[in-house]
Formats: C-alpha cells, structure tokens, sequence
C-alpha cells in the first residue's frame, strides 16, 4: 500500500516502512512482525474469555465484519446498527455513543478503519479507559490512541477479508484450545474421584 509523501501522518514511525519516489511504503517483514503480535494478544484476550470488538466505520466493510464476528462469536461494530447477540443497539448514523459503547463491555477493540472522526472519537474513548486497541494502520494514518499497530493496507476488500479472517480464527482457535483443556481437566478430575474410591 503506498500514499504520496505530502499525505503522510506525522505519527508514522519510518519502522513501518520507507520512501521511494515521494511515495511511502509499507514493510511487509514489518507488517508481519506487528500482526504476529497482535494476534498473539487477540488469543490471550479470547482465552481468558474477554470480549472483543471487530470495529470498522466503511460501509462497505461490513459484511466482512460481520463474518468474522460471526466466525468466532464475537461482536461487529459498524456505522450501521449490527446487533450483538444480546440485541444492544449501540451504533445509529454515524455518531460515537459512549454509553451505548460501553455497554459491550469490551476488553479489545481490533479497529480496521482508523482515519474517520468516528473511530477518531471511539479510539480516544478507548484509550482513556484503558481499553487496548488493534489497528490496521496505512501510511497517510496516525497511530495516536492505537495499542498495538498493524502497518497495512486498510482500503482493499482482500487485504480486509486477510486481516479479519485470521483474528477470526486466532480467537476461535484461543476458545477452543481453552475448552479442550477445560473439558481434559474435568476428565482427570473424575478420574482422579474414581481411583480414590
């Protein structure tokens, strides 16, 4: 993914990636050190059975969040009103809600589309609670409120459907990993009655 020179953030750090031709390109070695990271939080954050948002204010991003949400039991949000599983209504035209945000409870939001005043206002909301936050983040982004960075592409449907599939399947294989051992140590447990009698 390149931009011209004159569109890049000032909060790029040259890590990400270099200059050529006034253009700015991204790394692809750096790119797949911070998504190792990142996945690496999504799975520990999803073992613990925390509550992870999959956010991303393009409409036309939303079937994907939408899947990937779907996929590991998780929650999408979207400039559009997508339901969570218990029927909150916390996105309507646009407009950042705090109070209807919060009431997802989330312990990670995984941000797709950080260069809008609404992931703008939702980024900074997460930052002064503490909350950590994953973004997708292109050269002409600023980094300001992210957690943790992912230097990519952030406009393409491939790179997008890339992105949110393997978190998808980084949490879905954290919870299933979990209940596997949940499901060995209730079966050692019994055992352990059984011989004891």
């Amino acid at each position: 993914s390149t931009h011209p020179r004159c569109s890049q953030s000032s909060g790029i750090n040259a890590e990400y990636g270099g200059i050529r031709n006034d253009t700015h390109l991204i790394d692809l070695a750096s790119t797949e050190q911070h998504l190792w990271r990142a996945l690496n939080v999504v799975s520990h954050i999803a073992a613990r059975r925390g509550n992870i948002i999959f956010a991303n204010q393009r409409q036309s991003s939303k079937f994907i969040l939408k899947t990937a949400a779907r996929m590991c039991g998780e929650t999408a949000y979207t400039a559009d009103p997508i339901r969570s599983p218990s029927q909150v209504d916390y996105h309507t035209k646009g407009t950042f809600r705090p109070a209807n945000f919060d009431a997802l409870k989330p312990d990670l939001v995984i941000c797709s589309s950080v260069m809008n005043p609404t992931s703008s206002q939702m980024l900074l909301h997460c930052n002064k609670n503490l909350i950590p936050t994953i973004g997708i983040l292109d050269s002409d982004v600023d980094p300001v409120n992210l957690t943790y960075v992912i230097p990519g592409n952030d406009d393409s449907t491939e790179a997008l459907i890339f992105y949110h599939k393997l978190f998808g399947q980084a949490i879905f294989r954290a919870k299933k990993i979990v209940q596997l051992l949940r499901n060995e140590g209730e079966g050692l447990s019994v055992q352990r009655r059984h011989s004891e009698t």
